[in-house]
């Protein structure tokens, strides 16, 4: 049986390839010109995302261990709301940790997470491409804080949700999820404009 994080990087890399097919077709469409399917972006682009899931994988692990977003709760001490093993049966639901969501967007979404995944994506897709080191370090330069604010209309209220409702082995998923609308979203704009 394949482990969460082996299942997590299979359905990320499903959404990545269906992302990227749809931004080949909506490019065809925008630019007025016949579909072609081109293999080596779609395997570029698959490709970052199996390097990068697991990494995303178990930083997801690591914020949530240090900053769980359930309180756990202590027993309450009445042994008839107890189990056998002493686990409390009250029917109470375990309370959302505000502080610690809010720690894990900022150190994910607005510091380490956001500039490690954008400069990750750069470095790894240069290497792909073959691109010479000055032009992977000008990319950096250049590119990152522009996609990073980009970002910023999106991933915040994406990370907020992912941490509060979604059980942390399914984040990747689910943040690739988003960012398969995210992209199809971003393409249809620059369509238009």
């Amino acid at each position: 049986m394949p482990s969460q994080m082996t299942k997590a990087t299979l359905a990320a890399a499903g959404l990545s390839s269906a992302s990227n097919i749809l931004a080949q077709f909506l490019e065809a469409y925008r630019d007025s010109r016949p579909f072609v399917f081109d293999i080596a972006n779609f395997l570029r682009f698959v490709t970052v995302t199996f390097v990068t899931a697991p990494p995303n994988y178990m930083w997801q692990q690591l914020l949530e261990r240090n900053f769980p977003a359930y309180e756990r709760r202590a027993s309450t001490g009445d042994i008839e709301k107890q189990s056998a093993n002493g686990q409390d049966l009250g029917d109470q639901k375990p309370k959302l940790n505000w502080r610690n969501t809010f720690t894990k967007w900022f150190i994910d979404c607005i510091t380490i997470g956001a500039i490690f995944n954008t400069v990750a994506f750069f470095v790894l897709m240069g290497i792909l491409k073959w691109q010479p080191l000055a032009q992977i370090r000008l990319n950096i330069q250049t590119q990152t804080i522009p996609v990073i604010v980009a970002g910023y209309k999106i991933w915040p209220f994406a990370s907020i949700i992912s941490f509060s409702c979604v059980p942390v082995e399914r984040r990747i998923v689910f943040l690739n999820f988003v960012g398969l609308l995210w992209g199809i979203y971003m393409s249809l704009v620059a369509s238009r404009v």
